[in-house]
């Protein structure tokens, strides 16, 4: 302990020379990074391993610590860490001052993945599949590390980093949690932002942590990977005063849940619906981000790679941009409707590359010619539906033998009760409102009600029938109308008259091009500027994850009215946070130059070229189709005529049939049921 304390207080460096456990020299090549704590180099010799140096000797438990991990370095762990595998020793038997780790190539981290802006520079390709991917292998990473008795503790997004082919690994493995038989070396760091609710306020140091503490870290980036870089936790507050990620992690306050009403949130603007989730995923969240009652825990990390293979195989592309990727039981993408409310896109396509020949048209097209041909179909004409009379005369259906005399006995009793009922009024007249009401009362008990069955079923007949006629009418003006040919027609004339303007529109948006050219050069170089790397006063961790959550990640998104609605930054000290933004992108202006020997990029031009062609190509291609399409539409009205003619020629004796059957029931049934047909 006293060598360690005298290197300490000498501010011991890196060593000439240092060895590895097995007292074996270990050579440093060149330094590929360097941070606060040491740096990391090369080791010649060994190109699947680096070695990093601490800038001074490390404290004991430290490096018993290293000792341990790299005695228990295995296989599942270094295939998803950067695992410390030896230890790297000031002389044979020396103080610990690093260690050797494998070598992390090809990879970036994980929030130049899920920010929109980072992943137009860095996974240019990615679509939400890939992110749903990558989510899956951080819980398998995380897996992997539970699963050998060791907590990672220290979840943020500067130790996930993710390769082109979603693969995750985990970094800076020297601050994990590690258990070594009954001995616990405790993870003495955190970012207040990805740690569980129970542990915010406490110090981090000699916290002893749990895999249901590292559960709440995985499904907040988990959140951050499908949500676009937003932070559950950082939304709309509609309480007094500004609502710190801190705080608002403390209190369980989930801006996207189910229950974000209850407590105060809502989620920013234009961010994807929660509801678009499937439901196992949703709850998952939803068991992470809530208070915990007694004896439950949060998600584990296998329960997400579970959830997260099902959502992929789910999804299904957008027909409008094939890196739009929704769950298949959703009607509409909802990536579209982002897209189209907020003016900002969260999957970039990279530039087409200049094709080698242009977009070829029909060969030999010829609009007038065609346009002939299209006016040479003669339409279907204006014909109104027939409403067909049925001259003869119908025979009505005689009721049945019983129905007669049930009908006769009916009449009788209906005489009998007359009758009885005047003779007692002539008696009593005074008594006239009682023996009108018994009169009815007995006819009602008295007569035979199948006749009356019968007669239901007769004017139901009828009223089926003019039913039908009504159905009959409106399928007459759906499909049996000159309508759907005008329409046909009106579509085609658009198309010209646009295929006619397509030249003019070319070189407008050509010329839009070059005039533009200032404010293009402009926002690609604001959009090189990244919040998260630039030093700005008075903006901390915090206040760039708020930001981030809102979409504001480039000096491009920093305006007044995109800060106006970020929590912390429209009022008091938020105010003087908008004021260090704005006048960071200010001095960013200054800086730019503009370059007019640039001119157009190139690919620009090529696409506003390639795009035109296509429209030319798709209009023909409609128009060469239009004279067949007018003619098939055309046969089809006068089939659908026809079809409907028989049909009201049925309708008609149906109804005329039915309006027989009731003259048995009334002696003038024209007095009663006229044919009325409009």
């Amino acid at each position: 302990m006293r060598e360690w304390r005298a290197n300490l207080h000498c501010g011991t460096t890196l060593a000439t020379k240092l060895y590895n456990s097995a007292g074996q020299p270990v050579d440093l090549g060149q330094p590929i990074g360097r941070g606060g704590e040491g740096a990391v180099h090369e080791i010649p010799g060994r190109p699947g391993f680096v070695a990093k140096v601490y800038h001074q000797p490390v404290h004991p438990d430290k490096a018993l610590k290293l000792e341990n991990m790299a005695r228990q370095a295995h296989p599942a762990l270094l295939d998803i860490a950067a695992w410390p595998v030896d230890v790297l020793r000031v002389g044979a038997d020396g103080l610990v001052q690093g260690f050797i780790m494998p070598r992390v190539t090809g990879y970036q981290e994980i929030h130049s993945l899920y920010g929109p802006s980072h992943r137009k520079r860095t996974f240019p390709h990615a679509d939400w599949s890939f992110l749903v991917h990558a989510a899956r292998n951080l819980a398998s990473a995380f897996e992997a590390v539970h699963a050998r008795g060791h907590v990672i503790g220290d979840v943020n997004p500067g130790n996930v980093v993710v390769s082109n082919q979603a693969l995750v690994k985990l970094i800076d493995c020297d601050s994990f949690q590690i258990s070594a038989g009954d001995r616990l070396f405790p993870c003495d760091v955190g970012v207040p932002q990805f740690t569980a609710p129970e542990l915010q306020g406490r110090s981090f140091h000699r916290l002893h942590r749990t895999p249901d503490h590292d559960a709440f870290s995985l499904a907040l980036l988990c959140f951050h990977l499908l949500f676009m870089g937003r932070h559950p936790f950082a939304g709309r507050y509609q309480g007094r005063g500004d609502m710190p990620i801190e705080r608002a992690i403390k209190e369980h306050r989930f801006a996207f849940g189910l229950h974000a009403t209850a407590w105060l949130m809502e989620p920013p603007p234009h961010t994807l619906p929660f509801t678009a989730l499937p439901r196992p995923v949703a709850n998952l969240f939803e068991q992470a981000f809530v208070p915990l009652a007694v004896g439950q825990r949060r998600p584990a990390p296998r329960e997400w790679v579970t959830a997260l293979e099902r959502l992929n195989r789910e999804l299904r592309p957008c027909g409008r941009n094939v890196l739009h990727k929704y769950p298949r039981r959703l009607p509409d993408c909802p990536w579209c409707t982002l897209e189209q409310a907020s003016g900002a896109a969260f999957f970039i396509a990279p530039c087409p590359t200049p094709p080698a020949s242009p977009v070829a048209s029909h060969p030999h097209f010829d609009l007038e010619w065609i346009w002939k041909r299209i006016l040479a179909v003669a339409p279907p004409g204006h014909d109104t539906m027939p409403y067909p009379e049925w001259p003869a005369p119908m025979t009505p259906t005689p009721l049945l033998e019983p129905l007669q005399r049930a009908r006769r006995g009916n009449v009788i009793k209906a005489a009998a009760c007359a009758g009885s009922a005047l003779a007692v009024t002539l008696i009593r007249p005074s008594l006239l409102w009682l023996w009108l009401p018994l009169a009815a009362a007995c006819w009602s008990l008295l007569q035979d009600s199948a006749v009356r069955r019968e007669y239901q079923r007769r004017r139901l007949a009828l009223f089926s029938a003019r039913r039908e006629l009504i159905g009959l009418r409106a399928a007459w003006q759906q499909q049996a109308s000159e309508q759907p040919f005008l329409t046909a027609l009106q579509t085609l004339e658009t198309l010209r008259d646009r295929y006619r303007r397509l030249p003019d529109e070319l070189q407008r948006d050509l010329q839009k091009l070059d005039a533009d050219q200032r404010q293009m050069q402009l926002q690609t170089f604001l959009e090189n500027h990244f919040i998260d790397a630039a030093q700005i006063p008075g903006i901390g961790v915090t206040d760039r994850m708020a930001l981030e959550s809102y979409g504001i990640e480039t000096a491009a998104h920093v305006t007044p009215e995109a800060l106006q609605g970020v929590p912390g930054f429209g009022q008091r000290l938020g105010r003087q946070r908008a004021a260090a933004l704005l006048g960071w992108r200010r001095a960013l202006e200054q800086q730019f130059r503009y370059d007019p020997r640039q001119g157009v990029n190139p690919a620009a031009i090529v696409h506003l070229r390639q795009q035109n062609a296509q429209q030319r190509l798709a209009i023909e291609r409609e128009l060469l189709a239009g004279p067949d399409e007018l003619a098939k539409i055309r046969v089809e009205i006068l089939k659908q005529r026809a079809q409907l003619n028989i049909a009201l020629i049925r309708q008609a004796v149906q109804e005329a049939q039915a309006q027989a059957d009731l003259r048995v029931f009334y002696p003038r049934p024209d007095g009663f049921w006229p044919r009325r047909r409009v």
